[in-house]
C-alpha cells in the first residue's frame, strides 16, 4: 500500500512539473555559464558604453550625487559585482528612470562580469 502511494504521489509531481504555467518569454537564461558561449563582451566596445548610457546619467551614477560615480571606468571595474548583480535583477535602473535595459544588455554586463570584469 505505501508504495503504490509513493508512486501516485510521484506521478502527481511528475506531472505538475512538466504542465508549468510558465510562459517560455518568463524562463531566464541559464547563469551557469553557457549564457556566455555566444557573447562576447568588453569593458571599453560594449559595457562601459552601456552603463554610461543608463547609469551615468545626470542626476544617478555621476560626480556630486553622493552615489558611485560610473563616468570613472575604475569605478565601473570595481563596482563589476554590483553593477551585475543589480542589472540582473531590474533593480538598476531604476523604473522610474526613463531607462531600460535589454537583454541582449544584461548579457554583455553578465558574461563581462563573469570573465572576470577585466579592463578590456
Amino acid at each position: 500500500m505505501n508504495k503504490l502511494r509513493l508512486m501516485i504521489i510521484g506521478v502527481l509531481l511528475a506531472a505538475g512539473m512538466s504542465c508549468s504555467s510558465e510562459n517560455e518569454d518568463d524562463i531566464q537564461p541559464d547563469p551557469s555559464g553557457n549564457r556566455c558561449e555566444d557573447v562576447s563582451s568588453t569593458l571599453s566596445g560594449d559595457v562601459q558604453s552601456i552603463i554610461t548610457s543608463n547609469c551615468a546619467t545626470s542626476g544617478c551614477h555621476v560626480s556630486g550625487t553622493g552615489r558611485v560615480d560610473f563616468t570613472d571606468k575604475q569605478n565601473i571595474i570595481e563596482y563589476a559585482s554590483t553593477i551585475n548583480s543589480y542589472t540582473q535583477s531590474g533593480f538598476m535602473p531604476p523604473s522610474g528612470s526613463g531607462h531600460s535595459l535589454t537583454a541582449g544588455e544584461k548579457d554583455k554586463i553578465f558574461c563581462w562580469v563573469s570573465a572576470g570584469a577585466q579592463d578590456n
